[in-house]
């Protein structure tokens, strides 16, 4: 049984290693990678030529920067306390701990307030980004969200 203290980790880990959308375009050995690549050539490639030119890349970036502004200013609005503009430990805490246990409930099919391995496995194949961004290919977590140090196993 995973705790949850193992899953809010790994939540947190996601959440300060987001690397970006580029990384899992790369990964042609996922196939969750391949629908993302897919669909953001179909939203970006207006030449239609199967790749994105410079200005495509451009228009893309810009979109990305401006929902990463959007986000930013919801993550604001609801935990910016004291509204200073900036998140305050106490403050990101707060965030961590409600985005945990939010992702918790999703996990914990069966409400027993456990996540199980078998509840752990189908959330993670169930969400491509998690399964490719944050584990490596022996279901441990990646060197850059553990700082260098990479577990080898889930447990």
């Amino acid at each position: 049984m995973l705790t949850k203290l193992k899953v809010a980790l790994a939540l947190c880990a996601g959440l300060a290693g987001i690397g970006g959308i580029a990384g899992g375009i790369a990964a042609a050995d996922n196939p969750g990678s391949q629908e993302i690549r897919g669909k953001l050539l179909e939203k970006y490639d207006t030449n239609g030529d199967g790749k994105l030119d410079a200005q495509e890349r451009a228009a893309m970036r810009a979109d990305f920067k401006a929902k990463r502004e959007a986000r930013k200013a919801e993550i604001l609005a609801k935990y910016d306390l004291n509204k200073d503009g900036k998140l305050e430990p106490s403050e990101r805490k707060l965030m961590i701990d409600d985005r945990a246990a939010k992702v918790f409930a999703k996990m914990d099919t069966n409400d027993d307030g456990q996540v199980s391995l078998a509840e752990f496995q189908a959330f993670k194949e169930s969400h491509p980004m998690m399964r490719h961004a944050r584990w490596g290919k022996r279901g441990g977590f990646h060197r850059s969200v553990t700082g260098g140090a990479a577990s080898t196993k889930a447990e």
